[in-house]
């Protein structure tokens, strides 16, 4: 069984191949850890697994304890919609381990059609031969290329990969390689970025696609507008990622300008410089090198310097904005070199777009995680338009963040109620806005502080920071008047109540951890910092503490930007 790469016990099926979970055709999210556990388990089916062996197993070079193994049982659990004391898949026993209970049986090889890509070729109406795909099934969605592609290394080295596998389970996936990149003819002029529109033309009258929705991943926003300016009665939707059309700040073109001479000195290099541009948080160094490797194969270094160059010729398409009349989404990161602000102002002059920032530093994904992001909320977007953030699951398992104002007593004492209220309303607004921004769930409210958990422990640590940092700029206004702000995190099982409210053990213990901190400190439990998957954060020994009801110690981090 060890060898098989599905196993099917009813009514799930797990696909070992690409790290999903499926029931009844539906797809259950499982975060990496949780999955491998869950793999590990179905694979040794009716057999004691010690926790021993599935912390060396599974985390080998890793020091973790028995919690986490605990938090990713209790998700498994819930995926499964299985309880701990009549269990139907997984039976815990007491100190020693777990055992798969139900039925596994090997599914079919090679079943999920989905990672099976379909290349042809079809030719411009100025005679360029185009690389075109399918990949999936079901309503096509059509991604124009992000400046560069390769129809055949996107899938193996490319940095969207995974982007592309899970819009494929519930869609027809149409890309392409335009001309002069990928496996597209590759020694043709390059005179302006209106050429690409032939391509695009090419390849969905190729396919025979009557309306379709245009999914625009960084570079490929501006050929999917400048399409829908040409077609407009073919395209259904329209959807934006790291789209700008502001124009290059004289800092960028500096950028640019450096990144060019690189380019130019050495090919192999400034591929590297690239990558790292493109995720400057995140990613390891074999990460870069296989990025690095990928553009190279899909483009030459002249080509891409023309790419380039094309991009940073002024070209006006702000008056297509004012004429979009289809349902559009444009989603941004906050710390993208894309200017966000150029993401927020795509947004507000498309007439009803809708706009979802997002947290983060990296244009291309460096994170399964990160990758996501760019996924689920299309994928609710195409299907009814309507619902587009993503929802954290409330209940086990979850990341809890409790929050404590200091000072407040005394700010009403010396302003009076009304007027710090007034003051102090800000703060909570702040706060709100930065759990939403993150994902998170705000949960629970009390006179000096807030609650609120979240799905993943990456986006509660990141959340803690930016509250941190907002705080902080908050004060500096106004020194008379600071807060002092205290956040706790820990993970683990919470109860939720009918009023929205939380209650359990990871939800007290986050709030006895915020009691901790020091004035402008984030304090995290060791469970927090084992679940964290995003690098980027620095995580330093605070002590270990006692809490007051729990038998064991707990080991603190305090935390800050790695």
């Amino acid at each position: 069984m060890q060898s098989q790469t599905e196993f099917v016990f009813e009514p799930f099926r797990l696909d070992a191949i690409n790290d999903r979970l499926w029931r009844e055709g539906k797809e259950i999210r499982l975060t990496p850890k949780a999955f491998s556990v869950l793999r590990y388990l179905a694979e040794h089916s009716d057999q004691l697994i010690t926790k021993e062996v599935l912390l060396k197993t599974l985390w080998p070079n890793i020091a973790v304890t028995d919690a986490v193994l605990t938090v990713c049982i209790g998700e498994i659990r819930k995926a499964l919609g299985d309880k701990p004391n009549q269990p139907k898949f997984i039976e815990t026993v007491h100190r020693r381990g777990y055992r798969f209970l139900a039925p596994v049986r090997n599914g079919p090889q090679n079943s999920v059609a989905t990672t099976k890509q379909d290349i042809r070729f079809c030719s411009t109406a100025d005679g360029v031969r185009i690389a075109y795909s399918t990949m999936g099934q079901g309503p096509p969605v059509v991604i124009p290329p992000q400046l560069v592609t390769h129809l055949e290394a996107d899938l193996v080295e490319g940095p969207l990969a995974d982007v592309y596998e899970a819009l494929a389970r519930r869609h027809t996936l149409v890309r392409f390689d335009m001309r002069g990149t990928g496996l597209s003819d590759r020694t043709v002029p390059l005179s302006s970025e209106q050429l690409f529109v032939l391509d695009l033309e090419a390849v969905v009258d190729e396919l025979g696609l009557d309306r379709f929705p245009l999914y625009g991943l960084c570079g490929g926003g501006e050929l999917a507008l400048r399409y829908y300016a040409k077609h407009p009665n073919r395209v259904s939707q329209l959807v934006f990622y790291g789209t700008s059309l502001e124009p290059v700040t004289s800092d960028r073109k500096r950028q640019n300008d450096i990144a060019l001479s690189v380019m130019r000195a050495s090919w192999e290099i400034g591929s590297k410089m690239r990558v790292e541009r493109l995720m400057p948080h995140g990613g390891t160094r074999e990460d870069v090198d296989r990025l690095a490797r990928w553009l190279r194969l899909s483009v030459s270094s002249d080509v891409s310097e023309r790419l380039m160059e094309l991009r940073q010729k002024p070209d006006d398409l702000a008056p297509i904005l004012a004429n979009v009349s289809v349902p559009t989404l444009v989603i941004h990161r906050r710390g993208d070199h894309v200017p966000f602000s150029g993401g927020r102002e795509l947004a507000a002059k498309i007439p009803g777009a809708r706009f979802l920032a997002l947290e983060g530093y990296n244009h291309i994904p460096a994170t399964h995680e990160e990758a996501m992001d760019l996924v689920n909320p299309v994928l609710d977007f195409l299907a009814n338009g309507e619902h587009i953030r993503e929802t954290s699951p409330l209940g086990v398992p979850a990341t809890y963040l409790f929050l404590d104002l200091g000072g407040c007593d005394s700010l009403k004492r010396r302003l009076g109620e009304k007027s710090a209220q007034r003051h102090l309303s800000g703060h909570y607004e702040a706060i709100r806005a930065a759990i939403e921004s993150y994902n998170g769930t705000h949960v629970k409210q009390t006179a000096t502080g807030i609650g609120a958990t979240f799905h993943s422990a990456s986006r509660a640590v990141g959340c803690a920071l930016h509250i941190q940092r907002v705080i902080a700029k908050r004060n500096a206004v106004n020194l008379n008047d600071a807060v002092k702000v205290r956040i706790g995190l820990d993970a683990g099982e919470a109860i939720v109540e009918d009023n929205n409210d939380s209650f359990g053990v990871s939800t007290e213990r986050a709030r006895q951890i915020s009691a901790w901190a020091e004035a402008g400190q984030v304090l995290a439990s060791d469970v927090v910092r084992q679940l964290v998957s995003v690098k980027g954060f620095k995580f330093e020994p605070a002590g270990v503490k006692r809490l007051k009801g729990f038998d064991d110690a707990v080991a603190l981090y305090k935390l800050s930007p790695g």
